[in-house]
């Protein structure tokens, strides 16, 4: 049988999901990665654009306002202006510039995780890191945030793992005194569970 295949980020954000509402997440991602039609896909791809652009941008605001004035689906606009109300101050307080990150494939089990970063960003002190951009209404947790992080850091090595609540402007890091063993097995849990779900909701 062949491998469930998603980003790091869907399922950081499954995760995220209660109980309860792990099927509808996955029957929900399952749908958009499965959709012939690519306008389905895609919500957040224009604002994620301009955080990129914003990076390396002597006026990160109007990079941010180019994806505002796009926002012709339902909801975006709203989505858009909560997002760049919390990106750019946390932007501007990191004094980072954007990097371009690599992409890498890293495997649980049956399912295989893209790891595409949205967005890269080298420090003032030179350390970069690869940044997951978290963007829709539902608050990110750290407990969620660190699966990503591990999935990153194992996918990634080398380089530093952010997870971004971009709405509210909050990132998230692994903490040194993190059980690395007890949250390897919990992201095997996590992924098998995801499988199910994926196979269940076909």
């Amino acid at each position: 049988m062949e491998p469930v295949s998603v980003t790091a980020l869907s399922f950081t954000e499954y995760a995220m999901s209660g109980q309860r509402g792990r099927i509808n997440i996955v029957s929900e991602q399952r749908s958009i990665y499965l959709a012939v039609d690519q306008w389905v896909c895609g919500f957040y791809n224009p604002v994620r654009a301009a955080m990129r652009r914003a990076a390396n941008s002597t006026d990160p605001g109007a990079e941010l306002d180019v994806a505002l004035d796009g926002a012709t689906r339902s909801g975006q606009l709203r989505a858009f202006g909560e997002i760049r109300d919390g990106f750019l101050p946390w932007l501007r307080s990191t004094r980072a510039t954007g990097v371009a990150m690599p992409s890498a494939v890293w495997r649980s089990g049956d399912l295989e995780l893209r790891v595409r970063p949205q967005l890269g960003l080298r420090f003032p002190d030179g350390s970069v890191s690869a940044v997951l951009v978290h963007c829709k209404e539902q608050e990110m947790t750290q407990e969620a945030a660190n699966v990503g992080l591990r999935v990153v850091q194992q996918a990634l090595p080398g380089l530093g793992a952010l997870v971004l609540d971009a709405r509210r402007g909050r990132a998230f890091r692994l903490s040194r005194r993190t059980n690395l063993a007890k949250l390897d097995a919990l992201i095997a849990a996590e992924a098998a569970g995801y499988v199910v779900h994926w196979r269940m909701s076909a």
